[in-house]
């Protein structure tokens, strides 16, 4: 998801960490990644001798969060970049190069090859245990990382944006869904449910593309939104992520594998597990709606049909919402 129609202008103070770093003007600077937020990522040099030029922009509010958070996780042990230097009127930050093995491409490689993406995932999910254990010790060290909260309002607009931009925009219903109070109040309830959850350092976007391999080792990016919340959101996200689909069988094992490290009873975690995926594949679909339509950012598209297969079965699997499965048959992606 790399836009080709950008530039690179590095500022001075950057350039001058760069050659202290070992690299010799003129820059080759090669775009390593970009997000729907906005930010850039760029390779300076080729690997091993290489770094990352991270360009932001004055609208981004997480930029110095970004900051703070890394430093804090890293201190913690956590597999984050390391910082080298930033330069804050221009937004720019010379990072660690992490290489350009995500785990979303590792998955597509070994397609056809169930048990070796399973080894992958199971690793992820090790990793995730141990992002929430010592992500959550480290909070009262970094008021950054415990100063947002993914309370009943910040799910409630979740499941808002959904409305929205997803079942509104995509499937053409207008506000209909947005004034109907028999959904809205299965979205009320949820939200209570999912704010009610074990509350632990949360990545908030716990999905393929923020997740690098090094070697053996998977590593954390885009993880500046991180905030307490539900020790099930996170999981949720990995394990029903459109971008890799996983088998039903799959996820099941993973979730139970989760459960073991962490010391929870799968059969009472199982519930929870479900209500936070729900929310989450409402969030992913709201922005998919939101970033092809109105962003100009089109590729986000191809994942819409996808969310919404995950999120009809997690619906299944869960029981409930009879009023979200009414609306979701009224509508038709366009």
């Amino acid at each position: 998801m790399v836009k080709a129609d950008v530039s690179l202008e590095l500022c001075g103070e950057v350039k001058s960490l760069l050659m202290d770093l070992g690299h010799e003007p003129p820059f080759e600077a090669t775009l390593a990644g970009a997000a729907g937020s906005g930010r850039h990522y760029w390779r300076i040099g080729e690997r091993p001798h290489s770094h990352i030029v991270l360009a932001s922009h004055e609208g981004d509010a997480d930029y110095d969060r970004f900051l703070h958070v890394s430093r804090a996780l890293r201190s913690a042990g956590l597999r984050v970049p390391e910082i080298h230097g930033h330069q804050d009127i221009q937004r720019q930050v010379v990072l660690e190069d992490l290489g350009s093995s995500l785990h979303l491409d590792r998955m597509h490689r070994r397609e056809g090859k169930p048990q070796e993406q399973e080894e992958l995932c199971r690793e992820v999910v090790l990793a995730l245990a141990q992002w929430q254990e010592k992500g959550t010790a480290a909070i009262p060290t970094c008021t950054w990382l415990g100063d947002r909260h993914f309370d009943h309002d910040a799910l409630r607009w979740e499941t808002d944006y959904f409305l929205r931009r997803y079942l509104g925009d995509v499937c053409g219903l207008g506000e209909a869904p947005s004034h109907d109070p028999a959904l809205i109040r299965e979205f009320e309830a949820l939200a209570s449910r999912v704010a009610a959850h074990e509350q632990v350092l949360m990545h908030r976007d716990f999905q393929s593309q923020n997740l690098m391999w090094r070697g053996n080792d998977v590593w954390f990016i885009d993880y500046q939104g991180c905030r307490w919340g539900s020790q099930w959101y996170d999981l949720g996200s990995f394990l029903w992520d459109p971008y890799v689909q996983l088998p039903a069988a799959m996820r099941l094992r993973l979730f139970e594998q989760f459960a073991k490290v962490r010391g929870i009873d799968p059969d009472t975690g199982w519930l929870p597990f479900l209500e936070a995926s729900l929310q989450r594949l409402m969030q992913a679909l709201g922005a998919y709606g939101f970033l092809s339509r109105h962003k100009g950012l089109p590729w986000f598209s191809q994942y819409l049909e996808p969310g919404r297969a995950l999120l009809e079965q997690a619906i299944s699997a869960h029981g409930g919402f009879p009023v979200l499965r009414s609306w979701l048959r009224q509508g038709t992606a366009e």
